[in-house]
C-alpha cells in the first residue's frame, strides 16, 4: 500500500505578507525614524543631551524615546490606511510642536508644557521676539514632511488594505514594548518632579510631553482641589514657623511713605557698573547705588510666566506656578498680598504697564492682587515708541504719564512694569546712543544699547521725582525682571566680562539687581544670596507690615543667603544645586561634592515650594480662617 505524504502549509496567526507589504513597512519603519531622530535631535540642538552619545544617560534616554514612538505608533497603527493620514497628521503635529520645544527653550531655557499651550492665546503678539530665535538647522524639524506626503501619493494604490483584528494585535504588542521600554528607563533613573529639563535628559522629550499631559489632566481636571485638614497644618506649620514679626533693622523706616516700586524689562545683574570703551553702561544706576542699598546676589526665580513671574513674587512672595504661568492658572485665587496690605493701611495703590491690559492677563490678575487701579496702553497717548521692534511706548512717555495719572494727596503704592527694553532689542541694532565697540549690531551689543536707554529713563524720571518732592518722601525699589540674554548668547558675554564659559558660571550670571532707596537707609552692598521672592519680605520689613503670609526672607535681616529656583535648584553661599544633573558642586570652586551629605539640606528647602504649590494649587487663603 502506497501512502502518499502531503506537505501541508500552516497558515500563520498573522500572515504580514497577506496585510502590508514593502512599501506599508518602509513607510512606517521611516515615520518612526523620523519622530525618534527629532527628538533627539531636539535635545542635543538645545544642549539637554550631550556627548558622548553612547554615555550611560543617553542610552535609557533613547530607549525611553523608542518606547515612546513604538506607542505612539500603536495608537496610530489601529486607524491605518492606504492614504496613511493618521501618520501624516502626527507627523506635522509633532514636528510642530518639537519645533515649538526649541523656540520656546531659547527664551525661557525649559521645556513648553500644556499650560503654556493653553494660555498661548493670551499672550498677544511676540512675532519679533520669535524671528530672533529662528536658527538654519530648525528646518530639519520639516524637511521630511514633503517626501511622506509625496511617498503616500505614488504609493497609495500599492498599499494593501489591513484587517482591523491584524492592526489590533500588532498595536497591542508594539504598545508593551514601548510600555517595557519606559520602565527600564525609570529603573535606571532617579524622578525629579520640579525639573522638565531633567526629565527630558533622562526620558526624552516624547515622554516628557507624555508625563506633562498626564499630570495637566491630574492636576487639573481629576484632582481634587480640597485642602485636608493635614495640608491645611502643614501651611499654618510652615507660616508660624517662617515669620519673623520682630523688630528688624530698618524695621518701619518708612511707614507711611509712598512707595515706588519699578520692573525693568531684561535687567540683569552684570550690567551694573559694567564698562565698555571706558563708558559706564548704566551710569544713572550707578550714582544711584552711592545712596541706596544695592543687593548684588538676587537670582531670578522666574518660571514659565517670565515677567509675569516677576510680578507675582515681588507682590505675593509665592513662587511662581509649577507649570505655565499664576496670572492665568490662578487669577481667581484669594491672595495676601502686598498691594492688599497697603490698601488696608490707607494707600491708593496702582499697577502700570505700557502693553495691552490682557496681556498675561493682567486685567484680572491686578484685580486679584488688589491694585485699585491698572493704568495701561489703553489709558496713555502712544506719543513715542522707543524699543521691542520700534512699536512699544517709550519708557521716559511711560513713567511722565503714570506719574500724572497718580493720585499723589494720598500716601500710594506705585508699580510699574517697564517695556523699552524687551527682547529682542532689534530696535537698537541701527542706534547710537551707546558706543558697544566690537558688539556692534549683535545681540549682546543690542542688549547693551537697551538697557543704556532704560537706565537713561530711568534717570529722567528719578529727577522728575526730586522736582516734584516725591523722591524724599517714598521708598524706591528697582529691580530686574527676568534674563535678559538666552544660553546660545553666552560666548560674547563671556568674553565681554572676562568670565570662563561654564555651566556654574553661567547659572551665577542669572542673577538681577535690586536697588532700594530711602533718606534713612545707610548707603551698602549686600552681598546675601536671595532671590525675586525675598524683594515683597524687604519691602514689607521698611513699610512696618505684617510678614506672616510671605515665604521669602527679609534680605536685611535673614541669618542665611540662599535661592530656590522653580525648578528645584538650590543655591547657598557654600553649593550650588543642580536639580537637571541631581549633582551638588562647591559655589567657589566649582569642585563636585557628595550630593549624599546635602540631600537633608536640600529636601529642606525644597519644602518652600511644596507650600507655596499647596496654597496656589488648592486656593488656601480662601480656604483657611486666620486671626490677623
Amino acid at each position: 500500500m502506497n501512502i502518499k505524504l502531503e506537505r501541508v502549509k500552516v497558515k500563520p496567526f498573522i500572515d504580514i505578507t497577506e496585510q502590508f507589504n514593502w512599501y506599508d513597512l518602509i513607510y512606517i519603519a521611516f515615520f518612526m525614524a523620523a519622530i525618534l531622530c527629532k527628538a533627539v535631535f531636539m535635545q542635543f540642538q538645545m544642549h539637554i543631551s550631550f556627548r558622548p552619545l553612547f554615555s550611560k544617560i543617553n542610552i535609557f534616554m533613547t530607549i525611553s524615546s523608542v518606547g515612546f514612538v513604538l506607542i505612539l505608533f500603536a495608537f496610530l497603527f489601529i486607524f491605518y490606511s492606504r492614504n496613511k493620514v493618521a501618520f501624516l497628521i502626527a507627523n506635522i503635529v509633532l514636528s510642530v510642536l518639537f519645533f515649538s520645544d526649541a523656540m520656546y527653550f531659547r527664551y525661557y531655557n525649559t521645556i513648553i508644557s500644556v499650560p503654556v499651550i493653553s494660555n498661548a492665546r493670551f499672550l498677544g503678539s511676540v512675532g519679533d521676539s520669535i524671528v530672533s530665535l529662528l536658527r538654519k538647522s530648525d528646518i530639519l524639524y520639516f524637511i521630511d514632511i514633503p517626501l511622506f506626503l509625496l511617498y503616500s501619493i505614488i504609493f497609495r494604490k500599492k498599499a494593501v488594505k489591513s484587517q482591523i483584528f491584524s492592526r489590533l494585535i500588532i498595536s497591542v504588542f508594539a504598545f508593551a514594548l514601548g510600555a517595557g521600554s519606559f520602565a527600564v528607563a525609570k529603573s535606571q533613573n532617579d524622578f525629579s518632579i520640579y525639573d522638565n529639563n531633567y526629565i527630558v535628559k533622562n526620558f526624552g522629550l516624547g515622554y516628557f510631553h507624555y508625563y506633562d499631559a498626564k499630570k495637566y489632566i491630574a492636576e487639573n481636571l481629576l484632582r481634587d482641589k480640597k485642602l485636608s485638614s493635614e495640608e491645611e497644618q502643614d501651611i499654618r506649620n510652615y507660616l508660624d514657623k517662617k515669620s519673623n514679626n520682630s523688630v528688624g533693622k530698618y524695621n518701619s523706616i518708612a511707614k507711611g511713605k509712598n512707595l515706588i516700586v519699578i520692573q525693568v524689562e531684561a535687567l540683569q545683574e552684570f550690567v551694573i557698573g559694567l564698562k565698555v570703551n571706558g563708558k559706564e553702561v548704566t551710569p544713572n544706576l550707578n550714582k544711584l547705588l552711592n545712596e541706596s542699598v544695592y543687593f548684588e546676589n538676587i537670582y531670578v526665580q522666574v518660571a514659565g510666566g517670565n515677567t509675569s513671574d516677576a510680578e507675582f513674587m515681588t507682590n505675593n512672595s509665592l513662587y511662581p506656578a509649577k507649570e505655565g504661568t499664576a496670572y492665568f492658572r490662578f487669577a481667581t485665587n484669594t491672595f495676601k498680598s502686598l498691594p492688599m496690605m497697603l490698601k488696608e493701611a490707607g494707600y491708593n495703590t496702582y499697577a502700570a504697564h505700557a502693553y495691552s491690559p490682557s496681556f498675561w492677563n493682567r486685567t484680572e490678575m491686578y484685580k486679584a492682587l488688589g491694585f485699585d487701579d491698572f493704568i495701561s496702553q489703553s489709558d496713555m497717548v502712544l506719543d513715542e515708541f522707543i524699543g521691542w521692534g520700534g512699536w512699544a511706548l517709550s519708557d521716559d512717555s511711560f513713567y511722565r504719564q503714570t506719574l500724572e495719572a497718580i493720585d499723589k494727596s494720598k500716601p500710594f503704592y506705585a508699580f510699574l512694569v517697564t517695556l523699552s527694553s524687551h527682547h529682542p532689542y532689534s530696535y537698537f541694532n541701527d542706534k547710537d546712543n551707546f558706543d558697544v565697540g566690537k558688539y556692534d549690531k549683535t545681540y549682546l551689543g543690542n542688549y547693551l544699547k537697551a538697557q543704556n536707554y532704560a537706565d537713561a529713563a530711568i534717570g529722567r524720571f528719578i529727577e522728575k521725582l526730586k522736582k516734584e518732592g516725591l523722591y524724599e518722601n517714598s521708598l524706591i525699589v528697582i529691580y530686574g525682571d527676568h534674563h535678559g540674554l538666552p544660553k546660545d548668547q553666552a560666548g560674547d558675554l563671556f568674553s565681554l566680562i572676562n568670565v570662563s564659559n561654564s555651566k556654574l558660571e553661567w547659572a551665577k550670571l542669572q542673577k538681577v539687581p535690586l536697588i532700594i532707596h530711602y533718606p534713612g537707609l545707610e548707603s551698602q552692598v549686600v552681598e546675601t544670596i536671595g532671590g525675586q521672592m525675598d524683594i515683597g519680605p524687604t519691602i514689607i520689613n521698611l513699610m512696618g507690615l505684617d510678614d506672616y503670609f510671605v515665604l521669602g526672607k527679609d534680605l536685611l535681616n535673614c541669618d542665611k543667603g540662599y535661592a530656590i529656583l522653580r525648578n528645584g535648584s538650590v543655591i547657598t553661599d557654600e553649593f550650588y544645586y543642580f536639580s537637571d544633573e541631581n549633582k551638588v558642586y562647591d559655589f567657589k570652586s566649582g569642585k563636585e561634592l557628595d550630593r549624599a551629605a546635602y540631600d537633608e539640606e536640600i529636601k529642606r528647602y525644597l519644602e518652600d515650594l511644596r507650600i507655596s504649590d499647596l496654597i496656589l494649587e488648592k486656593d488656601a487663603f480662601a480656604k483657611m480662617k486666620f486671626d490677623r
